[in-house]
């Protein structure tokens, strides 16, 4: 999986940047051999946001920011 530096505004006060790697979906493709034959399964892994720092202008911590985009659906 290939991630993607990405800038957020600061879900506190508006004005700050957090720093944020985002991991998209992947779709993989499973073969299943069984003794009535074989099937391609499709799976699908969760996306992923991994907060690399706080807020730099109301100086909230990279875990209240974190909780704070969960709590609003933003993550």
């Amino acid at each position: 999986m290939v991630g993607q530096y990405e800038e957020l505004s600061c879900p506190f006060c508006n004005q700050g940047r957090i720093s944020a790697l985002h991991i998209p979906r992947a779709f993989t493709v499973k073969h299943v051999k069984s003794g009535k034959g074989s099937a391609n399964i499709p799976r699908k892994s969760s996306e992923v946001w991994l907060i690399r720092s706080g807020c730099n202008v109301c100086g909230k911590s990279s875990e209240e920011v974190e909780k704070k985009l969960k709590e609003e659906g933003m993550i």
